[in-house]
């Protein structure tokens, strides 16, 4: 399936924050769970409306997303440090 990466304005500066290496690394994966959605949900979180949200942990980093199968999108919610 063929989806559309959209990215939150909150997780784009966090990412702008690390270094060139990890921004690179973090920006590959996120490529990689564009392609393939749920081949990189590690585990399931759920947002306030119920909505499942998947998890993929990148290193020292966890990636938020949700995979709108509707619209064909994949959203990245959040990028944090995984153990924050």
């Amino acid at each position: 399936m063929n989806y559309r990466l959209l990215i939150d304005c909150d997780a784009l500066e966090f990412l702008a924050g690390l270094k060139k290496a990890e921004q690179r690394r973090i920006h590959r994966r996120m490529r990689e769970i564009q392609a393939y959605p749920s081949k990189y949900s590690d585990y399931i979180e759920s947002d306030d409306r119920g909505r499942r949200l998947d998890v993929n942990v990148c290193g020292r980093y966890a990636i938020t997303f949700w995979e709108d199968f509707a619209d064909r999108h994949v959203k990245v919610l959040e990028i944090k440090l995984a153990d924050a």
